[in-house]
């Protein structure tokens, strides 16, 4: 084995130093950070700077325009309407109810203001009674009449009354309570709001902090296998071609035979692979630091612009600080190295495919089992519950092409212990090992090999006879 080996750290080396200096490399590394660095940053500062005043006016309240109502009660029992203020409404809490002996009264005191209203309270009469002939919100509340009239010269519309006419059916039960003759205090109490919680009881009761953590729990089950899923789909995206694009290189530029004189075709698979898995990886990273980053400068922007905003994400933002108690470094830091490994695992996948064709317009026929690998493991992963919470099948921790989707989010959730993803994290590599000694065996077999790629059966039938 070391012997096939012999030459990995010089390739390893080598493309290493053609990947990271190369124009396409350099232009896309920078172009995306600083796309993933100002765009952000920008877009934030942009929406606070420009909506921000539009959204401070929304949460103004708008408050009514009528300013007095004149109230004539025909029922039997009066109430003190004025009450009414004290009902909790921003709207209408301004309103000033005043109480007239007759309608000529209510009318003569409503002419001297142009924001008044009249109000008429009478016992339910045979007929239903329509809108007064000035223009009216008529109201049945409980065996009574209410009716809104708008007085003439008034500065008030039909649909002010209708929204105060609303209000005053809303909240009428006030005034029937003081008709039913209970104390304006004791009415207060009866219609205060009851707030309920359900709670456990019990030697497993959980407390607040225990319950926000449970549901936070819940949320990030269900989130982070798909955000891994994501990334993970990404980096396969847009470095997994590249890597059988490496790997038959000397075959396309005839440097091959030259290659394999000094250089096992083993440690050249290994080396390769390596390195444009390390090259990705970097740039990966590289932007993903630039976007956090941008976010980051972004949230400090707004509360230059606006110290008070409360900007949804910056509200998120604030809310990280509570995954303290959920999530741990350790538990991060492993599931980073697992997801670093399953890419490395289909990197080790597509230098197969790699390895098996002649030229690059032969890698679409010989990477089908690349792009079925991944298809079926996402497939199995979702059937098995290991994608969106629910009931968990134990075995898909331990099968690496479907570890790498679900067990880096359990480890950080805490739902898999660090020894267990450990051992999960070395059958990754296990496999990912001997997939490119595989690869190695393929690119050796397939070196003189003239005419179209195998099928996957013709080449385990020719691995076989070798």
């Amino acid at each position: 084995m070391k012997n096939e080996l012999r030459g990995l750290g010089k390739v390893f080396a080598f493309t290493f130093e053609r990947q990271v200096k190369s124009r396409g490399y350099l232009a896309g590394t920078i172009l995306f950070a600083l796309l993933c660095f100002l765009l952000p940053a920008g877009i934030m500062a942009a929406v606070e700077y420009f909506g921000g005043d539009s959204g401070s006016a929304a949460e103004t309240v708008a408050v009514s325009p009528v300013k007095n109502v004149y109230v004539i009660d025909e029922t039997e029992d009066t109430a003190d309407w004025s009450l009414l203020t004290q009902a909790g409404s921003e709207v209408f809490g301004g309103i000033s109810y005043t109480t007239c002996d007759t309608l000529e009264e209510a009318e003569t005191q409503a002419a001297q203001e142009e924001e008044s209203l009249i109000l008429l309270l009478t016992e339910p009469q045979s007929g239903a009674a329509g809108e007064s002939q000035n223009g009216s919100s008529a109201g049945t509340q409980s065996g009574y009449e209410m009716r809104l009239l708008l007085p003439e010269h008034t500065s008030l519309t039909e649909s002010d009354a209708d929204d105060l006419n609303a209000f005053l059916q809303a909240n009428f039960q006030i005034i029937l309570l003081q008709k039913s003759g209970i104390d304006p205090a004791a009415a207060a109490e009866l219609l205060m709001p009851t707030a309920t919680e359900v709670t456990t009881v019990g030697d497993e009761a959980l407390s607040a902090t225990e319950t926000a953590l449970e549901n936070m729990r819940d949320i990030l089950g269900m989130l982070l296998p798909y955000l891994n899923i994501m990334i993970l789909y990404f980096l396969v995206l847009f470095y997994g071609q590249g890597v059988a694009n490496n790997v038959i290189m000397e075959k396309t530029s005839k440097l091959m035979d030259t290659f394999l004189v000094t250089v096992k075709p083993t440690a050249m698979v290994f080396g390769k692979v390596l390195a444009v898995t390390a090259a990705s990886v970097l740039q990966f990273v590289i932007v993903a630091a630039c976007l956090i980053g941008g976010f980051a400068a972004g949230s400090a922007l707004v509360r230059m612009i606006h110290p008070d905003s409360d900007m949804l994400l910056l509200l998120f933002f604030d809310s990280l600080g509570e995954f303290q108690g959920l999530l741990t470094v350790p538990g991060i830091l492993l599931a980073i190295v697992m997801m670093v490994s399953g890419f490395f695992l289909y990197c080790s996948l597509s230098a197969i495919g790699g390895s098996a064709a002649g030229k690059p317009e032969d890698l679409s026929s010989t990477n089908v089992a690349f792009t079925m690998v991944l298809i079926v493991s996402f497939l199995a992963a979702l059937y098995a519950g290991g994608i969106g919470g629910g009931s968990f099948a134990k075995w898909l921790d331990f099968v690496p092409f479907t570890s790498i989707l679900v067990t880096p989010s359990r480890i950080m959730l805490g739902e898999v212990s660090l020894g267990m993803g450990f051992v999960s994290l070395i059958l990754v590599l296990i496999v990912s090992v001997l997939c490119l000694l595989l690869a190695g065996k393929v690119y050796r077999m397939m070196a003189l090999y003239k005419g179209n790629p195998p099928t996957p059966a013709k080449l385990l039938e020719m691995l076989k006879e070798k």
